[in-house]
């Protein structure tokens, strides 16, 4: 039987599991995805911990304590789950100060369709559902000791068999045939949360409560950081301590405008991950964002934060939340766009997705979010600026993000900043097309070629894309990735100008710097966007910030 004093002992071993763990999550992680699993869960179960160590009158609080917690610190994708997941346990053991094994299956029962409904995944689709659904089912027995074992037996053979799975949601789905063969991360996650859970009640791990660890850590070698829990916080720091006159940081992590934008003008937020410098931070201040918000590394910030920066960008006439187009992007802003709705504040969100190598244009909806996001920030800043109602300026940012087409190249994959260690392989003198912002794996590798080749072939896709616009006027964004030269993003950016002007497109504006990066990735990505008269006008609008203004000169 589970108690009330055990709240503690068990958090403590949560946490010294998942530190364990670490590597091993991050391996299965890197394969599809962004390697980062396991700094997640280490720094979700150390946030847990935390929260648990408190005094509760039933397990109930408790539960709630460690949800509240996870949903603030965890961020990504995981961190909304795993919230939904244990805040289940707040309802179900509310008032109980031991649980039996009838409480426990009504918690994995109630937890799977949280996690579903928040998540909307299903068996089969290669998440952590396909663990936690066969160890609710399995969880039967008479008395929790049994009822642990078939359930964390149950959940090891469901993440085992996610393997032979074809991912259709989050990150992982736009590897496609190329997520299968290796096992979920998500999934491995839930079948260690129980396996611990039956250690602990077993004895086979210490039920006293753990000391935090306090080991020294090393940045590895060509890093230039302090603690990886510290990266985010001072890098935004030394932002604002740049650009006091544009940005200002808040002691809740927010980024906003050091002058304020007038009232009765509609504001624009965004919440997102860090590590991709100088990223939406640089966009803060006029005709741009009025306030940003950061999660850790490669992982967007919780709902709640994100909730707190559609509070700050309020004006008065509403605000407008862009949402780049990633699985744990979205199902934060679904929660903070929730609270700002309960604190009374009036907010649209708008879901950006501009690369064309994760869907067609009929489904240009689902498509994930690169560089080509600057163009939907910037117009609709503008509108934002200039007055414009609500609805305008939502209108505008989905009309821009539509007529939008981008395609990336990575020729030198990134390193993780608190490891060193890459984020996917690339073999030498092979180029991957389609890698993601966060150096997810792309869809194509081939031969390295001269850049006019390459940007040839991008805008081959590209401007095929667009067809269906009138593409007689259009905007060019050349990102670089972060380990890219100015001198090369030149070149690359000629090649283009040449090319779209020489199929009779006025290019109204191009940009190229290294905005949207991912640490030292060798690449870039190349956004075109078709505009009318209106969107040139809110272009070519004033705007400041730390790190872009138009006029360029």
């Amino acid at each position: 039987m589970f108690k009330l004093k055990d709240l503690p002992g068990l958090f403590s071993i949560y946490r010294e599991r998942f530190d364990e763990k670490l590597s091993e999550l991050n391996e299965l992680d890197s394969a599809v995805g962004d390697g980062d699993h396991g700094f997640t869960m280490s720094r979700t179960m150390q946030a847990a911990e935390r929260a648990a160590r408190r005094k509760f009158n039933d397990i109930g609080q408790g539960f709630d304590a460690v949800a509240e917690a996870m949903a603030e610190n965890a961020g990504g994708a995981i961190g909304p789950l795993l919230a939904s997941f244990f805040a289940e346990g707040g309802i179900v053991f509310k008032g109980m100060k031991e649980i039996r094994h009838q409480e426990f299956k009504v918690f994995l029962t109630n937890g799977l369709l949280a996690v579903q409904d928040i998540g909307g995944a299903k068996p089969g689709d290669k998440t952590l559902v396909d663990a936690l659904a066969p160890a609710a089912e399995a969880a039967i027995g008479e008395d929790l000791e049994t009822a642990l074992q078939k359930a964390a037996a149950a959940a090891r053979d469901g993440a085992e068999k996610t393997a032979q799975l074809t991912a259709v949601l989050g990150r992982a789905s736009f590897a496609a045939d190329r997520s299968v063969g290796h096992q979920d991360a998500g999934a491995t996650s839930i079948a260690l949360i129980l396996e611990t859970w039956l250690d602990y009640m077993q004895g086979t791990r210490s039920q006293k409560v753990l000391p935090m660890d306090t080991d020294a850590y090393q940045p590895p070698p060509g890093k230039l950081i302090n603690l990886p829990v510290e990266m985010i916080s001072e890098d935004n720091q030394g932002l604002s301590l740049l650009y006091p006159d544009l940005v200002r940081l808040t002691e809740d992590g927010l980024l906003l405008r050091s002058k304020l934008k007038e009232q009765g003008k509609v504001g624009i937020v965004i919440g997102h991950g860090g590590g991709h410098t100088p990223s939406m931070g640089g966009f803060v201040g006029p005709g741009l964002i009025d306030a940003d918000v950061y999660g850790p590394v490669f992982t967007c910030a919780s709902g709640l934060s994100i909730a707190k920066a559609i509070a700050a960008g309020d004006r008065g006439a509403g605000v407008v939340l862009l949402v780049s187009n990633h699985a744990g992007d979205v199902l934060n802003a679904r929660l903070g766009v929730r609270r700002a709705h309960q604190q009374g504040v009036v907010v649209e969100s708008v879901l950006m997705g501009d690369d064309i190598a994760t869907a067609p244009r009929a489904d240009f909806h689902k498509r994930r979010g690169l560089g080509g996001i600057l163009f939907g920030l910037k117009i609709g800043g503008a509108a934002a600026e200039a007055g414009r109602p609500l609805q305008e300026v939502v209108d505008l940012v989905r009309k821009t993000n539509e007529r939008t087409a981008t395609l990336s190249v990575a020729v030198r994959p990134p390193t993780h900043p608190a490891t060193g260690l890459p984020l996917f392989e690339l073999p030498d003198g092979q180029i991957e097309i389609g890698t993601g912002v966060h150096g997810e794996v792309g869809v194509y590798r081939g031969p390295h070629l001269p850049a006019d080749e390459i940007v040839d072939m991008l805008l081959e896709r590209i401007l095929s894309d667009l067809d269906s616009f009138n593409l007689e006027n259009a905007l060019v964004f050349i990102n670089g990735a972060g380990g890219t030269s100015k001198m090369e993003l030149h070149i690359l950016y000629r090649r283009a100008f040449q090319e779209i002007s020489d199929r009779g497109t006025k290019i109204i504006a191009g940009v190229a710097e290294s905005y949207f990066t991912t640490q030292e990735m060798g690449g870039f990505s190349l956004s075109v966007c078709a505009v009318d008269q209106e969107m040139i006008n809110l272009w070519n609008h004033p705007a400041s910030s730390p790190c872009f203004r138009w006029p360029q000169n």
